[in-house]
Order: structure tokens, then sequence, then C-alpha cells
């Protein structure tokens, strides 16, 4: 979900031409599965994969964080209220 509302915030930009903050979705969908699909994970693995999923949203919370501080106080903010409730 927090890629989506780093789209979200990134499209409805005042400037566009802004690059967009450089998520990992790809490589966190990958480490993802490829801890799922093992039959027994150990602990060491499990913990290592959480914390590096944790780190990935960290990341994204941070670009989320910097973008909204483009908006001044009192301005609603560009995104539909379900995207609002999850951030």
């Amino acid at each position: 979900m927090s890629e989506r509302i780093i789209d979200e915030l990134h499209a409805k930009s005042n400037r566009p031409q802004k690059k967009k903050p450089r998520t990992y979705r790809e490589i966190a969908r990958k480490a993802y599965l490829s801890l799922v699909k093992l039959r027994r994970p150990s602990n060491r693995k499990r913990r290592a994969g959480i914390r590096q999923q944790l780190q990935f949203l960290q990341r994204n919370l941070n670009h989320i964080k910097a973008m909204l501080t483009e908006y001044p106080l009192g301005t609603p903010i560009p995104l539909p209220n379900w995207l609002l409730r999850r951030y």
C-alpha cells in the first residue's frame, strides 16, 4: 500500500517533473515470495525476512513524509479516504 500512496502523491504533485522516489517493490515482492515458499524457514531466515520488509516499509514511509511536507497545514491531501486511513 505504501507504494500506491507514493504513486498517487507523485501523480498529483504540483511538480510532476520531479523524479518519483525509488521504491523496491519488485525486490520486496521477490524476497517475500522466496521466504514464503520455504517449507519451514528457520528463525534466522524468518527474522531476516521480516527485518528486510520493515526496512522497505520504513524507506517508503520516509518518502511519503517528505512528499507530504509540500502541502502546507490546512490544505487537503490529494489521496482517497481509504488510502489516508491506511497511511
